[in-house]
This record gives structure tokens, C-alpha cells and sequence, in this order.
């Protein structure tokens, strides 16, 4: 069901009396951006961002990394299997390249280690390093919460700590034992991903050497701030936003990601859809059904030439990962879909051959698909696991704590979560999950399956102007508080359609009319429900505009979300 989205009107006339367009200002009002900060908000400008500093541990950071600098000390880090984890790594790892510095970087598995600091971790880093004196242990993307993990590390002869990292901090486990530690909940000017502290770390080291320049690092953090999903406010707007140009794109001393980039065939400006949808699938592929030392030694390869025929295997295991994903999802859906009074208020689902690397985004089509929190297990060495994805607004976290008996352990936050499953509960999880989603329901209020879109625009309208516009002044967008505008297309009748298929897309291309005109955009759509059929048809069309206008044809179509026809 489609709702236009609310308008503060009163927000709107303030705009307007500050000289804001009509479009920018009703577009405004329609999000969570304050007046007196909209002039800020629009441009985002680097020179903006915060004093290093001010994220609490950074100051404290710098100094003991300045110090293992200068005697030329021992480096080594432990970072994470997911995008934010591994590019945290490569930045640190690029750091050290610069202060010449001997940096060994352990990367756990998802399958063998698990998330975190524990105790197969401890023991396969502990072998990596052998008798090699550590002067500085930098942890990343994990760590808050591991005091007694802390207290093994430190019989490894590991003269010092530094956690970075973005979770949720749990006092009673806080690992308060580490030399320091750098996490935004603990002080900082609002939420940051693990490769944004460390973009932070290393402007705050800029502070203290001119050997190092940040912006080299700064595409870098851009891409570990979508891959989380964090909110783009305050600086994560303007790392993201500046991030992805060409002039920060062109200081990547490396050649790993510019031969990512170009597999992937991206021609143009590199947008924030992407890096969603091209780039970070390929570095989390690894991690989901292989190894992340791979898509890791991608990023920190040197030559040219070896980083194409890395970047060719990435993208072959990313091939792998979809088709693996398109098949359990089929099972998935299906096994729902003959079943919906049983999975009437969540979905649990289990199958032993499910790969438990590829179920978080199994969970999210779920969701999709019926609109209902779900939880995909797979099993793993004879370990049930996997992962929940939530609907807007219904709290995951929350749901999973009124039915936590079924679990051996669970972790994450409203929208998504990774969970372990008793092997006891197996036949009755889905019963008991929902039990427990029917209770949040009446507690707080039932899913609501209601898409926004902005404004209803004129075929005239829809132009290279207006997306100009958008990309130069809202772009780059987050869910949370700067939605990608939506606009409808009502009653236009659909003209000129092509489709084309490959393996995993099925892509329609149509332009629309009304009235006498023509939309100067063609549009696409991903779609399994239309085909050529609906040539000479008339209906709505809900859309968003190009995040790009490069010459390649390909990026200059309108991104259509939904077809409405009439009756």
C-alpha cells in the first residue's frame, strides 16, 4: 500500500522564506532535518566534519600507535568476516605501510571462529603470531565486550590494546583492561561503524604527524559506513558524501578497489547504489561462503595487474553466493507460502543443507516477501544458526527476548540479529517465535505494510534537471532520516517496452506517457510479475530518479519500485 509521506508545512514555509526551491523545500519538510541545519546538511562540506578528538579514546589512540611508530615496533589486528570488519583492516593495514611498520591482520571465519573475540579466535591468532612480540594489538569491528578475552591476549606477550569498534556496550563485560578503547557509544558526536572510528583514529594522527593524509583513507570509510547501514547524519554524511568522489576515489593509493570497481562495471561516478548492490556484495561474498582473507588481500595488493585477476575471483564467488542464496530462497518462500496459517505472525524456517553464510539475506526477502519478521536457520558442524531480519518499526531484539528459552545464544538490535538455535527447540521455534511476535504486536502495534513516496509529478518533470538536483543537494540518502525521494507517475500509459534476462535478473525497460508527453527518462524495472504485455496499458508508476548522470545510458533510467495498473 502506498502513502504519501507526511508534510510539515510549517517547515516548508521557513524554507521557502530562506530562498529554498519549491522541490527542495517541500522535499525538506518531509524529513528529519532541522532548518538551522539545512544549509550544513545540503552541502556537507569535509571542512565540516568533527575535531578528531571529539570521538572519546582517539587522543589516547594516537599516542600509543605514535609511540610503537617511532621505535618501529610490532603491529597486529583482529578485525571481523563482514565489509566494515575487513575494510577496517585494510585501512589499518595501509596505516601501517605508511610508518613502515610490520602489521599481521587475523581475520576470523565465519564458520570456523564465529563473531568476536573468543576462544577459537584467541587460538588461531595466537598461531599466526608464533613468538613474535606484539608492541600493539588493534582490534576492530568486535571487542567491547570481552574483558576476559582481553586478559588472554595480554599473556601473548601483546605489550598494548586498542579496541575500535561500533556494538553496544555491555557494562558488566565491558573490556575495561584494554590500553584503550574507541567506541562512539562510549562518547563521540553520534553514531559511527567501526571504518569510521578509524577514519577518525587516522585524521587524529594527521593531528600529530603530517606524514599520514586521511584522504586517502577516506573512500574507503565510505563504503564501510554504507555496508553497516549507518545512519547518515552529522559525519557519516559527509564521509559518504565526499567519499565516493572522483577526487577521493583518485588518492586510493592501492589497487584493489579500483579493480573491483571496474569489474564490476561501474563507468561512472561511483553512487551510493553502487557500492549497496556491486561492490559490497563481492567483499561480504567471501565472508559468507569462503574466506575474507580473500576479498582482504584484494584491497591491500599493490599491482595492478594481480589485483584483476583477484578481483575476477571475487567476483566468481560472488556468482556462487547468489546462485546458493536464489535456491534456499525459493525453498524458503515455498515452504511459507504452503503453509501461511502456520507462520502467521513471524517465520521461522530450518533446513540442515541451508548455508548458514547466505541467511541473513534469505531472512531479508522474507521480509519482502510477507512482511513479517523472520528467522532463517541453517546448521553448521552440528550447530543450529543463523540469522532474523525485522520489519520498520517492530524490534527484533525485543521479540526475541520474550522467547529467549529457545536459544543457546542470540545478538543484534531491532532490525537484525544473529542467532543460535537449541537443538531441543528445533520443531517448536516457529510456534514459540510466534507466540512471542503476537504478544510485541499487542504490546506496541502490528507490522504496517505501507510504502511512502513524496510527491506526485508531471512527465515534464521528470528530467535531467530535477535529478541533478537531488544528487547535488540531498544525495547521498539514508532510511532513517533522508529517504530517497519517491515520486508518482499517476495514470501514464506505458510505451516502447523491452525485456531483458539473465541469470538472477529479469529487467524490463518501458518509457511512460501523459498526456502529450513523453518521460525524457526511460524507465527500468526488476520485476518476476511484468513483462511486454503491459505495453499500451495505463497505471501509476512510483519511482526514484538516478543517483548518477553519466554518459552511460544505463545509469540515466529511472528506477521504477512499483507499477500500478488500472482496472
Amino acid at each position: 500500500m502506498w502513502k504519501k509521506r507526511n508534510i510539515d508545512t510549517e517547515k516548508e514555509n521557513l524554507l521557502l522564506k530562506q530562498g529554498k526551491s519549491k522541490l527542495l523545500s517541500r522535499l525538506l519538510a518531509q524529513r528529519d532535518v532541522d532548518v538551522q541545519d539545512t544549509d550544513k546538511f545540503l552541502s556537507s562540506s569535509y571542512e565540516d566534519i568533527s575535531h578528531p578528538h571529539t570521538l572519546k579514546g582517539v587522543e589516547e589512540g594516537v599516542e600509543l600507535f605514535i609511540n610503537v611508530a617511532r621505535k618501529k615496533g610490532n603491529v597486529a589486528v583482529i578485525g571481523d568476516y563482514d565489509c566494515d570488519g575487513i575494510i577496517s583492516s585494510v585501512m589499518i593495514k595501509g596505516l601501517c605501510n605508511i610508518f613502515d611498520l610490520s602489521c599481521d591482520v587475523f581475520l576470523p571465519s565465519r564458520f570456523k571462529h564465529g563473531y568476536g573475540l573468543n576462544d577459537k579466535t584467541l587460538e588461531d591468532f595466537k598461531k599466526m603470531i608464533g613468538d613474535k612480540a606484539i608492541d600493539l594489538l588493534i582490534v576492530l569491528d568486535c571487542g567491547t565486550n570481552n574483558e576476559n578475552e582481553i586478559h588472554a591476549l595480554r599473556d601473548m606477550s601483546i605489550s598494548s590494546i586498542l579496541i575500535i569498534d561500533h556494538h553496544l556496550v555491555d557494562e558488566s563485560t565491558l573490556s575495561k583492561s584494554a590500553d584503550v578503547l574507541i567506541n562512539w557509544h562510549l562518547g563521540g558526536t553520534g553514531e559511527m561503524c567501526t571504518c569510521g572510528e578509524v577514519f577518525q583514529f587516522i585524521r587524529g594522527i594527521r593531528w600529530r604527524t603530517k606524514k599520514v593524509n586521511p584522504v586517502e583513507f577516506l573512500s574507503y570509510a565510505s563504503i564501510g559506513t554504507l555496508a553497516d547501514v549507518s545512519a547518515l547524519t552529522t559525519d557519516n554524511r559527509i564521509i559518504v558524501k565526499n567519499g565516493l568522489t572522483s577526487c577521493a576515489l583518485s588518492h586510493v593509493v592501492l589497487s584493489g578497489l579500483t579493480a573491483l570497481i571496474s569489474k564490476s562495471k561501474i563507468y561512472g561516478p561511483l553512487t551510493q547504489e553502487d557500492v549497496l548492490f556491486k561492490i559490497c556484495p563481492k567483499i561480504n561474498a567471501v565472508g559468507r561462503i569462503k574466506d575474507p582473507m580473500i576479498a582482504y588481500r584484494l584491497l591491500i595488493e599493490h599491482d595492478p595487474t594481480k589485483a584483476e585477476l583477484m578481483a575476477d575471483a571475487l567476483q566468481g564467488y560472488n556468482e556462487d553466493r547468489k546462485k546458493i542464496q536464489k535456491q534456499i530462497e525459493m525453498e524458503a518462500v515455498s515452504l511459507v507460502m504452503n503453509n501461511l496459517e502456520k507462520y502467521k505472525h513471524g517465520i521461522v524456517v530450518y533446513n540442515s543443507d541451508w548455508h548458514i553464510g547466505v541467511t541473513g539475506i534469505v531472512a531479508s526477502r522474507l521480509v519482502d516477501t510477507f512482511c513479517k519478521p523472520s528467522l532463517v536457520i541453517g546448521n553448521n558442524e552440528g550447530l543450529f544458526k543463523g540469522s532474523g531480519r525485522s520489519v520498520a518499526e517492530i524490534n527484533l531484539k525485543e521479540i526475541l527476548d520474550k522467547c529467549s528459552e529457545v536459544f543457546i545464544g542470540y545478538g543484534g538490535h531491532a532490525m537484525a540479529a544473529g542467532v543460535t538455535l537449541k537443538p531441543d527447540y528445533l520443531d517448536k521455534a516457529n510456534e514459540i517465535f510466534n507466540k512471542a511476535c503476537k504478544e510485541y504486536y499487542e504490546e506496541n502495534h502490528y507490522p504496517q505494510e505501507i510504502r511512502y513516496y513524496d510527491s506526485e509529478i508531471s512527465a515534464k518533470f521528470v528530467s535531467p534537471k530535477i535529478a541533478q538536483i537531488l544528487i547535488d543537494n540531498l544525495y547521498p540518502y539514508c532510511d532513517q532520516n533522508n529517504p530517497q525521494p519517491v515520486f508518482l507517475l499517476s495514470n501514464a500509459k506505458i510505451v516502447d517496452t523491452e525485456l531483458r534476462e539473465g541469470d538472477n535478473w529479469r529487467l524490463l525497460t518501458f518509457s511512460a506517457v501523459q498526456g502529450s508527453r513523453k518521460t525524457e527518462f526511460k524507465m527500468k524495472m526488476f520485476t518476476d510479475t511484468f513483462g511486454t504485455e503491459i505495453d499500451g496499458t495505463f497505471g501509476d508508476i512510483y519511482f526514484t530518479f538516478p543517483q548518477s548522470l553519466s554518459e552511460n545510458s544505463f545509469k540515466t533510467q529511472i528506477n521504477v519500485l512499483d507499477f500500478i495498473p488500472k482496472k
